[in-house]
């Protein structure tokens, strides 16, 4: 006996799930009108939004203070270099006019200044400055004393020379000429001292204090000479240091980043206070999954709320228009429904034979 055809089981129609809406779509904004600014104010109240008003102030706090510890750098900055471009290149004067003792301080606004000095250098107490960079390589710089028809010692910074092979010492220092020679420096403050013991014959910093006891007799103890220029000129000499950086550096672009940063988180703690108290004022309740304050509400007339189905929730709700549950729609006409049944012998679960699906199925 032949058997029918399978006859192709029509899959069951389901509903369309549907976009869930958000808070835009079931209620909208109000403007934002002085209502709405109170009552973001009064978040204020709440501690949650305390807590975040109280965040914001400190860190405008130290946004406020970081912008002005940059400008504060700029500033510095700008000042060398209008000290620089006034002393550097200006006329040479007597040193008396600037230290008028040996033990006088060197005036702020004197740095860099030109001085021209007679004397004689004492080799003998040669000291050479460990660690400074040229050009990103690494040496020495030369003080010798020179020692004044006054009596008085001037120390001065003769230039730079490489650290050479061993980068211990130098391979050769080269020597300042004899005899009385006339010479052009740059007078400039003495540098900290470090709690490091150098190598003999070496410091490693311009401690005025410590390289005049080394160089003995009376020696200024105020600034420093950085050597411009001498007569005669030596045939070998140390490197000249070169002219000081002028670069500003960025740090007055750092100062209004941190004072923006400072508008902007006061900018944010007003904007999404305002929001929230839109959303308030628009029913809106954060956390309930779509539903609003005032369809939770009961009824005005104080009548019980029918209760709503589980089906009616996001998933019926597309653009305004409230879809019908399955349950409460029409079933549309197909195969019947399998039953459960006991299981056969020859194997299979107990349902509708192919003859009953042709007959189902109008055929």
């Amino acid at each position: 006996m032949s058997r029918a055809p399978a006859v192709r089981r029509p899959a069951p129609d389901r509903p369309t799930p549907a976009r869930r809406p958000g808070p835009s779509r079931q209620a909208p904004r109000e403007p934002i009108d002085a209502r709405t600014v109170r009552s973001a104010l009064g978040l204020l109240r709440e501690p949650f939004w305390a807590r975040i008003a109280v965040a914001v102030v400190l860190l405008s706090v130290a946004f406020f203070f970081l912008g002005r510890w940059q400008l504060h750098r700029h500033q510095g900055k700008a000042a060398r270099i209008d000290l620089i471009n006034a002393n550097y290149d200006a006329t040479p004067v007597t040193l008396d006019r600037v230290l008028p003792t040996p033990a006088s301080p060197l005036p702020a606004d004197r740095e860099w200044t030109q001085v021209r000095v007679d004397g004689m250098y004492e080799t003998d107490h040669r000291i050479l400055v460990r660690n400074r960079p040229l050009n990103a390589e690494y040496g020495f710089e030369v003080v010798v004393p020179l020692r004044l028809p006054s009596g008085a010692a001037l120390l001065v910074d003769r230039g730079w020379i490489p650290a050479g092979e061993r980068f211990v010492v130098p391979d050769s220092v080269p020597a300042p000429p004899g005899g009385t020679v006339s010479a052009v420096v740059r007078l400039r403050p003495g540098e900290p001292p470090l709690d490091r013991t150098p190598p003999p014959g070496q410091e490693l910093r311009i401690d005025l204090g410590r390289m005049a006891a080394s160089a003995g007799g009376t020696v200024y103890r105020g600034a420093y000479g950085v050597l411009a220029g001498e007569t005669p000129a030596p045939a070998v000499a140390p490197t000249p240091l070169p002219r000081p950086d002028e670069d500003l550096g960025p740090h007055l672009a750092y100062a209004v980043q941190w004072w923006i940063g400072d508008v902007a988180a006061y900018v944010l703690l007003a904007y999404y206070a305002l929001q929230e108290a839109r959303d308030r004022r628009a029913g809106v309740v954060r956390g309930s999954k779509g539903r609003t304050a005032a369809a939770a509400a009961p009824p005005p007339d104080g009548t019980a709320a029918p209760a709503e189905p589980a089906a009616v929730d996001a998933a019926r709700v597309d653009a305004g228009r409230v879809e019908p549950t399955p349950a409460e729609a029409e079933p549309a006409p197909g195969p019947p429904r399998r039953r459960p049944g006991r299981w056969r012998l020859g194997g299979g679960h107990d349902g509708p034979t192919d003859e009953e699906w042709e007959d189902a199925a109008g055929g």
